[in-house]
């Protein structure tokens, strides 16, 4: 294959804090298919130079993906692999992806995992906290302050509870894309039964739905730091001097789980009633039409 032969034909595009990463892990398990070592390229969010979301390449190496070349440069050791394909979570919230990702890549496939939206913006506030990103301490202050921020052009990682209408934004895909070329997952689907699902997503893909991928491993958890070594792995973070690695590739499950508690007080859920009030408050018309939209039924979010 030359390289205007490797393209993608199938990109997950979210949502974030939805199992992407996990996703992703499992679907690069499949000997049919070939996904990016670099997990998240954004290369259509940062096309004609309209954002500037960097990439990690081991380690402290930070750069764009600006160049169709470099993009498809990304695909350059796929072989004989039926599915290839990449994992980019910002793509759902830009508005500009969808018609940009159908103009350059008309045939490919769309998967999205969508998660109860106040639990998914709930994780995203903890993660920013993980990083070392989010003064804030506490959660319903950073929703009350979000206007403000996106007003003021921060980072959508701060967009908690605007990254959650999934309505609004898997809409703009079902306007370009055809119905059958676009693959919705529930969160709780792939954590409650991850090989069912994942056998789906393979069915959809039309690769062996009999691989069995190792899903044991849970990648990107939340927590909050704690201590003299989360202290620095915050720092680390920060400064994005942390590689992208596997290190479940690399280290005993049970050393893997050492390390995470040592550095992470495991969160507290978030409160049960609360979690309904916000969801009713800003959710419940945009979970109405995204069940009209994906056929699903999302009442359990609503409870």
């Amino acid at each position: 294959m030359n390289i205007q032969e490797t393209k993608p034909n199938f990109i997950i595009i979210g949502a974030m804090k939805s199992a992407t990463t996990s996703l992703y892990t499992y679907l690069k398990q499949h000997p049919d298919i070939f996904m990016t070592n670099i997990k998240e390229p954004m290369f259509f969010n940062n096309l004609n130079e309209k954002n500037n979301f960097y990439i990690k390449e081991g380690m402290r190496k930070r750069r764009k993906i600006r160049t169709f070349k470099e993009y498809f440069n990304l695909f350059k050791n796929a072989t004989n692999q039926k599915a290839i394909g990449e994992a980019s979570p910002q793509y759902i919230y830009d508005k500009e992806c969808p018609k940009l990702i159908k103009k350059h890549l008309p045939n490919t496939k769309i998967i999205a995992i969508l998660r109860q939206p106040i639990d998914r913006a709930y994780s995203n506030f903890l993660h920013a906290k993980r990083s070392g990103k989010e003064d804030i301490e506490d959660f319903i202050t950073a929703i009350h302050e979000e206007e403000s921020r996106i007003k003021n052009g921060w980072n959508p990682l701060y967009h908690y509870i605007n990254k959650g209408y999934y309505f609004k934004q898997l809409a703009r895909y079902y306007e370009v894309f055809e119905k059958e070329n676009i693959k919705i997952i529930l969160f709780s689907e792939l954590k409650k039964n991850p090989i069912n699902t994942i056998k789906n997503v393979f069915r959809f893909l039309n690769v062996d739905e009999d691989f069995i991928p190792n899903t044991k491993h849970k990648a990107n958890t939340s927590g909050v730091p704690k201590g003299l070594l989360g202290y620095i792995i915050t720092k680390l973070r920060y400064y994005n001097l942390i590689p992208n690695i596997e290190f479940s590739k690399y280290l005993n499950k049970d050393i893997i789980n050492l390390i995470y508690n040592i550095t992470y007080n495991k969160p507290e859920k978030i409160n049960i009633a609360i979690k309904k009030e916000l969801t009713n408050r800003y959710y419940k018309e945009d979970i109405k039409h995204l069940e009209n939209l994906t056929n699903y039924n999302l009442e359990h979010w609503l409870n």
